[in-house]
């Protein structure tokens, strides 16, 4: 008789148990297989066309999907490399309580490549006892990210939800600390983002495995509001991982071309990748690093909001400084920064030469200068390079790292001209070429032939850009992204990229020879205190003209 009690108990329990799930947990129900047309024809004969959506959130094996309200549809992730045949599909609805969820549409009678090439959407039909509902699916080959805010996502940082879904990885939904980021840019109808996972709401923060990137706690969005091509800033920092060696510290960004929904609204395509962590870097160098060394970034100081910062003390690029990234010396913050900057106004060749000798590594330099060069990268000199101040035994080493690669092979130009046909400047760097310390002319030819022969060829750039544009064109998201932003724009075409880099790489080709040819001083070299003077400008069809 107890055993009966216990047993109807029991039932009873797991009776309301059910219930509770059913109608008062954020279950998710499974979106069914398609249904026959006279069955979703009885589902509409039955009930009334819901006025609201039944369902703002959906799931695919776990991995949250995009949503766009307006256009009422989600962006379902599943890669690039399924060809004919469909993956296996789960989808569910989080937290819709009562409701069920069918296909509408057979997306299997398509080529799944086919689907995602071409954007095909799929309808949902979702309904109550009361009520159905119609949404749509598209399923996208790039990785998806969410992010959610209760208000408008502003420069002030606030807490949020972030989700990031790709296939092959663990999804990832957390709680996310969000602001806008850039400088120029801000303000743009196309905005960058900085995301940071939130370990608590107390300024902690915890590492997940980002899809492209690794295991990171800060990423940021990146909008290439003013790269039509979307490859810019992907090709520079997988040119600059390709030259930087196997160093563990200031190492390139990683970097992964995603689908940014916020708010529950579709933004488009984005760049993602790691921010720089200035203590996490030196960290990878060793703890002494982190006690002993400090960082600045070079900046045009009127962008600089939070930070401190000291002026370029070359009067010519008024407005340009330094900016304090981190440091230990606490009241004398540009300590470190003070001889290099010293350097900077030295008007002894001679003393200049043997000091700057003894503060830099001159390859890695010359290295970053190359960099440089070729990209044409000339935002990163005077703005968006980072200098690490690294106390050795023998005094402070200076080391050069590049940010920010977005103003690269042309763009903003159109063309190669407005200073690409030349070398662009860098005073601290082009005096200790033009003086030639440490054989500084024949470890630049020396260095640029390597990278020529194994990094800066047309093959390599065009085999990185026919890369880069199946994934933006394979995965349905570059015409979407133009749809929404209308920049000019359907189909990844790198062709202005690689035309630029070959002009480019030829007239680098010439510059680095006269260098290395001759030892004497060289105009567009030459820089004094306060002065500046004219540069070479290389015509295709005048070899060398000075102006």
């Amino acid at each position: 008789m107890n055993r009966l009690k216990i047993g109807t108990a029991m039932a009873a329990l797991c009776g309301v148990m059910a219930l509770a799930v059913l109608w008062g947990s954020p279950y998710a129900p499974a979106v069914k297989p398609v249904l026959e047309i006279e069955e979703i024809w009885a589902i509409e004969d039955a009930r009334e066309e819901s006025d609201a959506p039944l369902v703002t959130a959906l799931e695919s094996n776990g991995m949250r999907l995009g949503y766009d309200a307006q256009e009422n549809t989600f962006y379902c992730p599943i890669g690039l490399d399924n060809g004919e045949e469909w993956p296996e599909l789960r989808l569910n609805a989080p937290g819709a309580k009562g409701v069920q969820l069918a296909f509408a549409d057979d997306y299997t009678y398509d080529w799944c490549a086919d689907a995602v090439r071409e954007g095909y959407a799929y309808q949902i039909l979702a309904y109550t006892q009361e009520k159905f509902w119609y949404t749509q699916v598209v399923f996208t080959g790039l990785p998806v990210v969410c992010l959610k805010a209760d208000s408008v996502i502003s420069l002030e940082e606030q807490m949020g939800f972030a989700a990031i879904s790709e296939p092959g990885f663990d999804p990832i939904q957390t709680d996310a600390r969000i602001r806008l980021r850039g400088a120029s840019t801000v303000g743009e109808v196309k905005e960058g983002y900085k995301v940071e996972f939130a370990g608590n709401n107390r300024g902690g923060k915890i590492e997940y495995a980002v899809p492209g990137i690794g295991m990171e706690s800060e990423l940021a969005l990146l909008p290439m509001l003013s790269d039509k091509s979307m490859m810019h800033d992907k090709l520079s920092w997988d040119l600059y991982d390709a030259i930087d060696g196997d160093g563990k510290a200031f190492h390139a960004r990683s970097t992964q071309h995603v689908e940014l929904f916020v708010n529950d609204e579709y933004v488009g395509v984005y760049l993602m990748l790691n921010l720089m962590d200035v203590k996490k870097e030196l960290a990878l160098a060793g703890e002494s690093h982190l006690r002993e060394d400090s960082v600045y970034r070079s900046t045009y100081t009127p962008f600089s909001r939070d930070r401190m910062t000291v002026q370029d003390p070359l009067t010519y690029r008024s407005g340009f400084g330094y900016e304090l990234r981190y440091t230990t010396k606490i009241g004398s913050e540009f300590a470190d920064l003070q001889p290099y900057l010293a350097l900077l106004t030295e008007e002894d060749d001679a003393a200049f030469a043997s000091r700057a000798l003894e503060m830099v590594d001159l390859d890695q330099l010359l290295r970053y200068v190359l960099f440089v060069q070729a990209c044409g990268l000339n935002d990163n000199i005077h703005n968006n390079m980072y200098i690490w101040a690294e106390k050795t035994q023998t005094g402070l080493r200076y080391t050069f790292y590049p940010w920010d690669l977005d103003l690269s092979w042309g763009n903003r130009t159109g063309e190669i001209g407005a200073g690409y046909d030349r070398w662009l400047y860098f005073p601290f760097a082009d005096r200790l070429i033009n003086l030639d310390a440490g054989g500084a002319r024949s470890r630049l030819a020396q260095i640029w032939q390597e990278m020529r022969a194994k990094v800066f060829t047309q093959e390599n750039i065009a085999g990185m850009l026919e890369r880069y544009a199946a994934e933006l064109s394979e995965s349905g998201a570059m015409v979407r992204n133009e749809m929404r932003w209308n920049m000019g724009m359907s189909y990844p075409d790198g062709q202005e990229i690689l035309d630029f880099a070959g002009t480019r790489f030829a007239i680098l080709d010439e510059i680095v020879a006269m260098i290395a040819g001759t030892d004497e001083r060289l105009a567009f070299l030459n820089v004094s205190y306060n002065e500046t003077t004219g540069v070479v400008v290389f015509d295709e069809a005048a070899d060398g003209a000075e102006e």
